[in-house]
């Protein structure tokens, strides 16, 4: 998670956190020593977890990364990351990164599936869309221990040979290359009608700057088609910005529940200042409804999962799917003038109005199904989604409880890439 935050008459913008920048002087020390120092002194100030970091002196590391792993709360804290701040701002503020524009898993014989695609990736033109199978990369079957060596380092140009397996069983070869993709977080939207009503289906890849605009269009679509029912598919949106989790929420819940508190920002206690709640909103595309189906997965993380926790208290909410991710905590975005890092440590967690969180095993289904990636997205045969109108409706679904063999594994990703979720 990230979120705003104003400081030395500057307003930044991050992750489901905060952006701060950070004041120094300009001085003779090496941008590394200075940048440890820096690290050292925003750790002991907003780091949950201050208390618990080991006594080190910042000197006796050689850089900022060294020193963070070294500082970092190994019990809990998997999030903490230092990154570039021209990497957080092409992401964040302009929806993009350098990669393929994909999102991958493997399924339970191994086989590595497409799950989805940007609109904007370099793949679309080979015909490459959601249920479509990556066979070799370089010619070297992909597992998930060399998945991410196979696909080289996230820099412009890095070519890779592609042997593809699309959904009528014929192998496609072709090369491309990493560039900058700008991503599309609504995949997609659309209304079925189901007996007597309209159910709204919209898949969400993620929160960034220019989600609030794309949940606008689609819900304004929702609003004037006079849905009853919504799906929400967050079963691969990873997180991003609190402000656009929660115009999520405002669009689901600012008839039912406006001015009501979705969460309150708890810090450590040095920072307590900072604890203050985020309000629902009624916006004008809000929909008038009482419940709501979310459709989840193992990568369903940080800022999705706010949304459903902050939401709890005031829909009927329905999981199905797999449990979500368990990312209860935030962060903020440091910065300054006199070198390019950006620091983004753990420096919050955020609790519903019932004071509920802390979910770091994450957020249960009521309805196990598995993710049929061989599937295109709004296809009715799709298990989740077929489970979901199924219990909209008050019918039995297609599909029974997956095995426990059937479970999907995703490729690990850190750092800001485990944020974006995409290669």
């Amino acid at each position: 998670m990230k979120a705003k935050h104003l400081t030395n008459a500057r307003l930044a913008l991050c992750i489901l956190a905060f952006t701060l920048l950070v004041s120094c002087s300009k001085s003779d020390t090496s941008p590394n020593m200075e940048a440890n120092k820096d690290l050292m002194s925003i750790m002991d100030d907003y780091y949950l977890w201050y208390d618990k970091m080991p006594s080190v002196k910042y000197e006796n590391y050689y850089s900022p990364n060294e020193l963070l792993e070294a500082l970092r709360y190994r019990e809990l804290d998997k999030w903490s990351y230092i990154t570039t701040r021209q990497e957080i701002e092409a992401y964040y503020d302009d929806a993009q990164f350098i990669g393929f524009g994909i999102g991958m898993a493997f399924d339970q014989n191994g086989k590595l599936w497409i799950t989805f695609i940007f609109d904007d990736s370099p793949l679309r033109k080979h015909g490459v869309d959601r249920g479509w199978r990556i066979d070799a990369l370089n010619g070297v079957k992909p597992t998930p221990s060399n998945v991410n060596d196979l696909f080289g380092p996230s820099n412009v140009g890095v070519t890779v040979d592609f042997a593809m397996i699309n959904p009528d069983g014929e192998t496609v070869r072709f090369s491309a290359s990493k560039r900058a993709v700008t991503m599309n977080t609504v995949l997609l939207d659309t209304v079925y009608s189901a007996g007597q009503g309209k159910v709204a289906y919209i898949v969400l890849k993620g929160f960034i700057g220019k989600t609030n605009q794309e949940l606008d269009q689609a819900f304004g679509n929702f609003l004037s088609q006079g849905v009853s029912d919504l799906i929400v598919d967050l079963r691969y949106n990873t997180g991003g910005l609190v402000d656009a989790a929660s115009y999520l929420s405002d669009l689901m819940a600012g008839y039912t529940a406006n001015n009501q508190i979705l969460g309150t920002y708890v810090h450590n206690e040095k920072q307590s200042k900072l604890n203050k709640p985020i309000y629902i909103k009624k916006r004008a595309n809000s929909l008038n409804i009482s419940r709501a189906v979310f459709i989840t997965s193992g990568q369903s993380a940080s800022a999705s999962e706010l949304a459903i926790n902050g939401l709890f208290p005031y829909l009927d909410l329905t999981l199905v799917g797999s449990k979500t991710y368990g990312k209860p905590v935030g962060m903020y975005v440091f910065t300054s003038d006199n070198y390019d890092w950006a620091f983004i440590p753990i420096c919050f967690k955020i609790l519903n109005a019932n004071n509920e969180g802390d979910y770091y095993n994450g957020i249960p289904v009521d309805i196990n199904q598995i993710d049929g990636i061989n599937y295109p997205f709004g296809n009715l045969d799709e298990p989740c989604l077929n489970s979901a109108i199924a219990f909209i409706q008050g019918l039995a679904p297609k599909y029974g409880m997956p095995s426990a063999n059937e479970r999907l594994e995703y490729p690990i990703q850190k750092g800001l890439y485990g944020e974006i979720g995409a290669w």
